[in-house]
């Protein structure tokens, strides 16, 4: 087991940070996009103007707002201001797939339409528009006196529904509160820094994004309205002096290709990875290509458990292959059980545990499968005991190691394979940018086999026998793979931008 003491404290709920912020600097920058600039004043008074506007149309506390729009000013005064009239907020991206609007739409009681966003026609449920905004006068009472009780829901996120039916997560105000605090405390973000906010919306990436500057005194910053460009990326976050921000290292891939060699980012001073198995040929590349000295974290955490349970600091340079995942943050505990319910011992691989009394609501509408993925603390029943499906190990300091998904462990020719650990060899090859590996029948009956898609580096080539005779020294002959295929790109996931590996398993490229 890994972990300190579990402390069980109260924080204050996002709204009333806010407001405290707009108490202490109220003409301190809030939030920027392109020239235009909201104080934290503003960002207060705005919120408390749409807090009136969604109590007028009916709107209640414990009642699911979905909210649907751009990101931009108006949709972070309705988030703030859906959180402070304690309903539950339900963020819903316009840029989806009208059927996946509609499995959001499906869970709310109310859609709240930022702008001129078009909602699916055909709804059941009160649709409330909020446009452009008017101040009110003074600051939102509601933020500044809500202290939520622990049990309170505050939001409520989708996972990617790969496998059927999207699950609905229930998270808590409580626990919001306390993993920005660890955030902000343990990195010390506050006035000055500059925070990026990229992800989707519907992407609970989006949660830290927008609330870690905004309950720090620091700067939220916009891109340009729309999608941005890899190519744009970048020299944005130059141009804004960014000092803080998150990414899917799949996406900041992307970013890294598509920037021109000169790019620097020397404001840049943290850079936190979270969504994917972090892998050291990236880091390296990310470091030599940028002449980054700045800060990278690998931070690990299922949405069931509140956004992050793990953290570690990559050193210089990297530790070789998967990063680690490291050590709990505060007031949680991480271990590895066996198939057999016990504690496995130092280097057992195992599923990851994690106890925490900051833990999710758990599922909507779970069924009995799910449910038993959450238990409760027997000496604690404020502490929620979560079984997250990932397979890792611990080393002798009590470091959490990756081991993969369950369904990421494969069996060939009686060889026990790990197929993030593949791709971690393939891309420390020269010449390979990005790998993905994935399980191909065989369409003459025979054995599966192992597909590498790979993206090369700009201006190389890959021989398939050279490649496969340097994996040979590295990797047992059942984790070589049988086919190799060249693609510009990855397939990525629609809200978090992770590789979508399902996708690759119907790939039709050509052979090389």
């Amino acid at each position: 087991m890994t972990g300190g003491a579990l402390e069980r404290r109260a924080f204050p709920g996002v709204p009333t940070k806010i407001a405290t912020w707009a108490g202490v600097c109220p003409d301190a920058p809030a939030i920027t996009q392109n020239s235009r600039q909201w104080t934290y004043r503003q960002l207060v008074d705005a919120a408390a103007v749409v807090a009136g506007k969604l109590s007028a149309a009916g709107v209640a506390g414990g009642q699911r707002v979905a909210v649907m729009g751009p990101r931009g000013f108006t949709l972070v005064a309705v988030w703030t201001a859906v959180l402070a009239i304690r309903a539950v907020l339900v963020p819903a991206d316009p840029a989806l797939p009208v059927a996946r609007q509609r499995d959001i739409l499906d869970r709310a009681d109310h859609v709240v339409a930022v702008g001129d966003t078009a909602v699916p026609t055909g709804l059941q449920i009160p649709v409330v528009r909020i446009a452009d905004i008017e101040f009110g006068t003074g600051m939102c009472e509601l933020a500044a006196q809500h202290v939520p009780p622990s049990d309170e829901s505050a939001y409520l996120f989708l996972t990617s529904g790969t496998t059927g039916r999207p699950k609905g997560i229930i998270g808590r105000h409580r626990s919001l509160a306390h993993f920005l605090h660890w955030q902000r405390t343990t990195f010390e973000v506050g006035p000055g820094d500059r925070v990026a906010h990229l992800a989707s919306v519907e992407f609970d990436l989006s949660l830290r994004e927008v609330f870690l500057p905004l309950t720090s005194g620091a700067t939220l910053c916009l891109p340009a309205a729309g999608p941005m460009p890899p190519a744009s990326l970048l020299p944005w976050v130059s141009s804004e002096r960014i000092t803080v921000m998150h990414a899917v290292p799949t996406v900041a891939r992307a970013w890294l290709r598509a920037a021109s060699p000169e790019l620097r980012v020397p404001d840049l001073r943290l850079l936190l990875f979270s969504g994917e198995a972090l892998k050291s040929a990236f880091i390296e590349r990310w470091r030599d290509q940028l002449q980054y000295n700045g800060t990278i974290i690998n931070l690990y955490g299922p949405t069931e458990t509140t956004l992050i349970r793990c953290w570690y600091e990559v050193p210089e340079p990297a530790t070789p292959g998967i990063q680690p995942l490291g050590r709990p943050i505060a007031d949680s505990l991480a271990w590895i059980e066996s198939a057999d319910g016990q504690h496995s011992r130092t280097g057992e691989s195992g599923e990851i545990v994690i106890r925490t009394p900051y833990g999710s609501g758990g599922y909507l509408d779970a069924t009995a499968d799910e449910r038993a993925r959450f238990t409760v603390a027997a000496d604690h029943p404020e502490d929620t005991i979560f079984h997250t499906g990932d397979l890792g190990h611990l080393d002798q300091d009590g470091v959490l190691h990756f081991d993969g998904r369950a369904d990421d462990q494969v069996k060939l020719y009686g060889v026990r394979v790990h197929l993030r650990a593949v791709e971690a060899v393939l891309e420390q090859q020269p010449g390979i940018d990005h790998a993905a590996v994935v399980v191909s029948p065989d369409p003459n009956g025979g054995p599966p086999h192992l597909t590498a898609h790979l993206v090369l580096e700009a201006g190389s080539s890959m021989i398939p026998t050279d490649l496969r005779t340097r994996l040979y020294e590295r990797l047992p002959v059942a984790a070589v793979p049988a086919r190799f295929v060249v693609t510009k790109t990855l397939p990525t996931t629609a809200a978090s931008g992770k590789t979508d590996y399902r996708r690759l398993l119907s790939n039709a490229s050509a052979d090389c």
